[in-house]
């Protein structure tokens, strides 16, 4: 139970356990790079998300902790994504060629192009070892401010704050997948998927409270990230193509690319609506004074 919040048990001390777990990970995987530096820092910024998604649970009764908190985990994790971004552009390209192997020729000469600037990054990347060492600084001194969390004693306050926190996600996923649909534009899309991984984290860190249903729902809206994981890449690939075409290909191979993303992503975007149906067709309230219900049953 790592990644979940004990039923009964004082909210300040679960949160600080939780945390100094994932901060624990993260400097685990940074230190002894078991399958080499790149690859440690994609684990490590797993953890870093899975901390601002606990640190969003107890935001309202902590706003200054929450506000230095989450600042701190969202720079240590943005010193560490230029190589990380650049593969995933890699990665989209490998996803397409599945998907549309017709197109071969121009996706394969794309993709050969952001393979060859992916390692052009990770080898023009200065102090790598530098960086990784400030992010294990970061992730330590993270763990000393644990000290400095106050979060309600009381176990009907306490409930509250985890029952409102999860709620009000709720709540903006909801309203970000209508307006992501109104609108279709690529920023309104991820905006959603924020909503969808902090709402997945909520979900598993209260799944104590309802152990099938939480997992089922968690399990769904990871379905639902990663089809708009996938579907950000592609607005990666977009904004490199505007900022520097020569990056990406010729003008007849970009067309080519450009055509394939623009049907990939109408197909995530039909993909997420029929996966979400019924995981964002409550009323936030409803969802509150149930997460309330169901953790006060929980406890002891």
């Amino acid at each position: 139970m790592s990644y979940r919040i004990k039923p009964g048990k004082p909210l300040t001390a679960e949160v600080v356990r939780i945390a100094e777990n994932q901060y624990a990970r993260a400097i685990e995987v940074l230190r002894d790079q078991p399958d080499g530096p790149y690859e440690a820092i994609h684990e490590a910024r797993k953890r870093f998300k899975r901390l601002r998604g606990l640190f969003r649970l107890v935001r309202d009764p902590a706003p200054d902790f929450y506000a230095s908190e989450n600042a701190r985990v969202r720079d240590i994790a943005a010193t560490l994504s230029a190589v990380r971004d650049a593969t995933a552009l890699v990665e989209a390209l490998d996803h397409l060629l599945a998907l549309q192997p017709e197109c071969q020729v121009a996706l394969g000469a794309i993709r050969t192009r952001l393979a060859e600037r992916r390692d052009r990054i990770a080898t023009a990347e200065a102090d790598l070892d530098g960086k990784i060492a400030a992010a294990i600084a970061g992730c330590e001194a993270g763990v000393k401010a644990l000290a400095r969390l106050r979060l309600p004693k009381a176990r009907d306050k306490a409930i509250a704050v985890v029952a409102r926190a999860a709620a009000k996600n709720y709540g903006r996923a909801v309203a970000a997948l209508q307006t992501a649909i109104a609108s279709g534009n690529a920023a309104d899309w991820h905006d959603l998927r924020k909503r969808i991984k902090y709402h997945t984290m909520h979900l598993q860190l209260l799944s104590p409270a309802w152990p099938g249903e939480m997992a089922l729902r968690a399990s769904v809206a990871d379905l639902a990230g990663e089809a708009l994981g996938d579907d950000h890449d592609l607005a990666g690939l977009e904004a490199l193509i505007t900022r520097d075409p020569d990056a990406v290909g010729a003008a007849a191979e970009i067309a080519t690319l450009r055509a394939v993303m623009a049907a990939r992503s109408v197909d995530l975007h039909e993909q997420v609506r029929g996966i979400v149906k019924n995981l964002l067709k409550d009323d936030r309230k409803l969802v509150e004074t149930r997460i309330a219900a169901l953790w006060r049953d929980a406890g002891p």
